[in-house]
């Protein structure tokens, strides 16, 4: 049944949004599926070759150029968001689907965080509120009492991925009055396929090194069904770019729309399930209740 338009335009934003989630947690399942033949470096490789494709596409209609400059600022912010994949992509392949996101999620406690330190915002009560809550959320992940949780790498590289991935989003703000969204991404679309060719160019003629398998692996030539699921996570990863930038593009209550991306974490607690992860323990399922509550609040209370 079509919804009737008077109902839909209210909250386009949000269903844009619920949508995008939907599709980021679709590309992180068939990551998920790709990491039991490739590594996750090779994996982020292919991811960023489809977006690079689907990007310059992008470019060529872009009919109003900025003015572009501050290339090392770009350059900054494009190795920033790598790292933050190459740390993302390898829990997607150790750990839970649910647990590797919800580290992810912590983007927004250093967000918050590095407006007020750089960016001399202010802070009101709920923020503060959310911040803790997150934090606490983030203990109850890593489990460091009784060790029951994911491992010390994990967890470290967990909390690392949403560090970077807040150094990049908070550059955006500035990059943007520079360059074209289209540009922005593709810079770490750019760096996004380089850094993963040199790990995998010194994977193979230093194999001593493959040890280190979150920064260097040796390249395997994909199965047919792995280039199935490069294709669909690739076209997965494309969706949730278009709905992700459209829900922001259209939406007046940003924060609102900012919450609301948190459902992603529901969406791959339940396809990791599906996928044979095991249900979390108490104390760690707390944990990624508390990280999405305090993003949550956190989301809302700095874009009122």
């Amino acid at each position: 049944m079509k919804l009737p338009p008077r109902l839909l335009r209210p909250y386009l934003d949000i269903y844009f949004m619920v949508f995008a989630s939907l599709m980021f947690a679709l590309s992180g399942v068939f990551a998920k599926l790709l990491a039991n033949e490739l590594s996750s470096i090779e994996i982020m490789f292919f991811r960023n070759i489809v977006g690079t494709a689907f990007i310059l596409y992008q470019i060529t209609k872009i009919k109003h150029k900025k003015v572009g400059g501050h290339f090392w600022f770009l350059l900054i912010r494009s190795v920033a968001a790598v790292i933050s994949l190459y740390l993302f992509f390898y829990n997607v392949s150790s750990i839970s689907l649910g647990g590797a996101y919800a580290f992810l999620k912590t983007n927004a406690i250093f967000i918050i965080v590095i407006a007020l330190i750089f960016l001399h915002e202010k802070l009101n009560f709920f923020a503060i509120c959310g911040i803790l809550i997150s934090f606490v959320g983030v203990l109850f992940i890593v489990d460091p009492f009784s060790f029951s949780g994911f491992s010390l790498q994990n967890s470290f590289f967990g909390i690392l991925s949403g560090l970077f991935s807040a150094i990049s989003l908070t550059s955006m703000r500035q990059l943007g009055h520079y360059y074209n969204t289209e540009y922005i991404v593709l810079g770490l679309f750019g760096v996004g396929v380089i850094a993963p060719v040199i790990s995998m160019v010194v994977g193979e003629f230093f194999p001593s090194l493959n040890k280190f398998d979150f920064a260097v692996s040796r390249f395997v030539v994909p199965s047919g069904i792995a280039f199935l699921w490069i294709v669909l996570m690739g076209w997965f990863s494309l969706l949730y770019q278009v709905y992700y930038t459209k829900a922001y593009r259209i939406t007046k209550k940003a924060g609102i729309v900012a919450g609301v991306s948190y459902i992603d974490i529901p969406f791959t607690l339940l396809f990791g399930l599906m996928l044979g992860d095991s249900f979390p323990s108490f104390i760690v399922f707390c944990g990624i209740v508390m990280v999405v509550c305090g993003g949550v609040i956190v989301s809302t209370t700095k874009n009122r």
